[in-house]
This record gives C-alpha cells, sequence and structure tokens, in this order.
C-alpha cells in the first residue's frame, strides 16, 4: 500500500507569515510495506550553495539556507523537528541536493526506520497509510534561512493519491495522456506531451518538453517541468508550478487557484471572478488578473512578479501588487489596491495608474523614520518616490500635491 502526498511550499503558510518569494512544490510517496516515506522537493529562490560546502548562488547571503527539516503539527501551528534533513543532518545515506539548469534546487531522500530522526517513521506510518485522498496529515517540510530562523517556506503534506488511483507515464517520445477519471498520476517524463486530467484530483507532471497540460476538473496539482508548456483547464482549487521555460498559463473558473510561473519569461492570465495568487518568478513576466477585460475582474487577487522585469496588471478589485526585484510595470485599474515595495528589493517601478483617493503603496521593511512624503520628488512623467539604494517608484501621470500620508503605510 502506497500513499502520495503533495508538499506546497509557501511563505504564507509560516507561522507568522514570511512574506517570502521562495517556493517549492514535491512529492511524499509513503510505503506501508517498506515503513519508507521517499521524498523529492524543486525548491526555487533560496541558495543551498555554502550549506552544501559549495559557493553561494548569489552575493547575498539573506537567501542562504541554514536548516531542513519535516516537522509534527497540523496546519497553522509550529511543531517539533522529526527527521532532519540540515542541521541535524539525519539522511545521509540517501539526501541528495543538486542544483537545476535553471537555478532552482532539487531535494530528495528516504526517510526509513535505520535513519537517525528524533521521531522514527514508524511513529507515522497508521497516520501516513491510512490518509484519505484530499486530507492533510499532521506533518510539514520546512525550510530555514539566515533572515527566517524559523522557516522561511513551509508546507503541509497532503494526500493526493493511493493505491487506488490511476498511475499513468509516458515514455521518452510525446505522449498522449489522458486520465481514466478518478484520482490520476500522469508523468509525462521527457518529450513534448499531452496531459489531459479529466476529473478527479490529479497529480499532473509535464517532465522535460514543451508539454500541453490541461487540469479538467477536481483540484490538481501540475509540475509543468523543464520547456515551454502550456497549461490550463483549471477548474478547481488548483495549484501549479510551471518550472524552467516561457510558459503560458491561463485559465477562468470560478475557484481561486495558486500558480507560480517559476524560471523563464512567463505569460499567466488568471480568471475573472476568483481570487487568485500568482507568482512571477524568475524572468520577466505578464501577469494577469483578468482573463478577458479589467472590468470582469470581480475578485481580490494577489500578484507578485518576482525576478525579472514584470509587468503586473490588476483587475476592477481590491488586489495586491508586488512587483519585487527588477524593472516593473504596475496597474492596478479600478478598487482599492495595494502595492507593496520591500526595503532594497525593488529596482525602478512604474505604477501607472496610482489612485490616491482609495490605492496605497505599503513599504515593507524599512527604517520607522522613513519619511514616504520627503522622499517624493516632481518629475516629467510624473511624481517620483526614492525608497534608496537605487529603488525608486514613478507615479505615472500624478502630481506631487496630490500625496498625503495617507497614501503610504510602514509595515
Amino acid at each position: 500500500m502506497s500513499t502520495a502526498f503533495r508538499v506546497v511550499l509557501e511563505g504564507t503558510q509560516e507561522v507568522p507569515p514570511t512574506g517570502s518569494t521562495a517556493s517549492g512544490l514535491g512529492t511524499v510517496i509513503f510505503d506501508s510495506a517498506a515503513i519508507t516515506a521517499s521524498y523529492s522537493f524543486q525548491i526555487d529562490g533560496l541558495d543551498f550553495g555554502p550549506v552544501t560546502g559549495g559557493p553561494g548562488q548569489t552575493p547575498s547571503t539573506d537567501d542562504d539556507v541554514e536548516g531542513m527539516h519535516f516537522h509534527n503539527q497540523v496546519r497553522g501551528v509550529n511543531g517539533p523537528i522529526v527527521f532532519g534533513q540540515i542541521h541535524p543532518a539525519q539522511d545521509n545515506d540517501d539526501l541528495a541536493i543538486t542544483q537545476n539548469a535553471d537555478g532552482s534546487w532539487m531535494v530528495s531522500g528516504i526517510w526509513e526506520t535505520t535513519d537517525p530522526a528524533n521521531a522514527s517513521i514508524a511513529d507515522f506510518a497508521a497516520t501516513l497509510g491510512s490518509a484519505a485522498v484530499g486530507s492533510e496529515v499532521p506533518i510539514y517540510f520546512n525550510v530555514h534561512s539566515a533572515p527566517f530562523p524559523g522557516g522561511e517556506i513551509r508546507g503541509q503534506l497532503v494526500a493526493i493519491a493511493d493505491d487506488n488511483a490511476n498511475v499513468i507515464e509516458g515514455t521518452a517520445g510525446n505522449d498522449l495522456l489522458p486520465g481514466l477519471g478518478g484520482d490520476d498520476v500522469i508523468l509525462g517524463r521527457a518529450g513534448d506531451d499531452t496531459i489531459q486530467g479529466g476529473d478527479g484530483n490529479d497529480f499532473l507532471s509535464g517532465g522535460r518538453g514543451n508539454d500541453n497540460i490541461n487540469t479538467g476538473q477536481g483540484n490538481d496539482v501540475v509540475l509543468g517541468g523543464a520547456g515551454d508548456d502550456s497549461i490550463g483547464g483549471m477548474a478547481g482549487r488548483d495549484i501549479v508550478q510551471g518550472g524552467a521555460g516561457d510558459d503560458f498559463i491561463a485559465w477562468n473558473d470560478p475557484t481561486g487557484d495558486v500558480v507560480f510561473g517559476g524560471r523563464g519569461n512567463d505569460t499567466i492570465l488568471g480568471g475573472n471572478v476568483a481570487a487568485d495568487e500568482i507568482h512571477g518568478g524568475a524572468g520577466d513576466d505578464l501577469i494577469r488578473a483578468f482573463a478577458t477585460s479589467p472590468e470582469e475582474a470581480t475578485a481580490s487577487d494577489k500578484l507578485f512578479g518576482d525576478g525579472g522585469n514584470d509587468v503586473v496588471i490588476g483587475g476592477n478589485a481590491a488586489d495586491t501588487i508586488e512587483g519585487g526585484r527588477g524593472n516593473d510595470f504596475l496597474t492596478g485599474n479600478d478598487g482599492a489596491d495595494t502595492f507593496v515595495f520591500r526595503d532594497n528589493q525593488t529596482g525602478d517601478d512604474i505604477i501607472t495608474d496610482f489612485d490616491p483617493s482609495e490605492d496605497v503603496v505599503q513599504l515593507e521593511g524599512f527604517d520607522a523614520s522613513f519619511d514616504p512624503l520627503a522622499a517624493l520628488t516632481a518629475q516629467p512623467l510624473g511624481t517620483e518616490l526614492d525608497l534608496g539604494g537605487g529603488n525608486s517608484v514613478l507615479f505615472q501621470g500624478r502630481t506631487l500635491a496630490e500625496f498625503s500620508a495617507d497614501d503610504f503605510q510602514l509595515v
């Protein structure tokens, strides 16, 4: 008997939330006969170089990983370490940490009864082996960094398949892989695959190649993998990680989805009436909160450009928009939008339609003495906010006299 779990790693699951733009997606396969849990995670936005004895991936130490473990507790509550990969290192016989060509990292290993864990995998065998598809178990995976020693990104284990699910595997060529109904696990492997999830709560992995993935109904988890993928359908509460490549991800259903573009120059178009969360990842991305027009976008979305020079466009609702690193072009459209900027993580951004009567700028990580009004200057195309460190925001078409202290929030 085997049970498969998905794990979505994000800063919002931390207690308290960290606001990190790093992300991860992975699987844990529990084998009740062998009493082992094989795990594999793709993690983006954190640097494993120094902790593995290699050079830093980036000059900054703020993204350096300092610890990584499985913890025992339900979502929303902090729990003790039960099995460590880094500090403590309790999987030295199986742990592998490698850097992908796109800059992300793969972490894999096996939790088994012979490991010197704080708690034996046997202690959780009944819980893991009997988990119903769609349910959560009281175990989460946590990655700790220098700025967030308590954990920067975290993900709860959620059961996505058991031995009653359909497992469909592709070849090294170009495959057509339709779901068989129910909860499918479809693995495209290499090649330019066409994957159709159909009904049920599916786990869909495109692998390498330019894949075309339609999730269908159900609450699905999608790993696009390397290549220029096209991902759609998403008629449910879906979680998508595009992976490396220039991906096109678009949907328009009434249920909110969470999408990570990953590496590459991605185009991500959210649905009109659901509250979606979109992370562009590295690359120059186009992120849009609506499928058809701003007027049809009636839900409040969370839009994150992350790294790269992004174009981020909200709809006619109260959206939260954060360009992230790079020189970003931000449009809120109608609604009381919140534009988020972090100390020394901005670039030279432009807000095309800031409305002082309803929009607000949220400044995170700045010294309490920072005075946004004093940092404003009139420019030929609008008003510029100097954030220090070579970072700025241009409020296009707005005069200096139109701003007041109510337009800014220091958090």
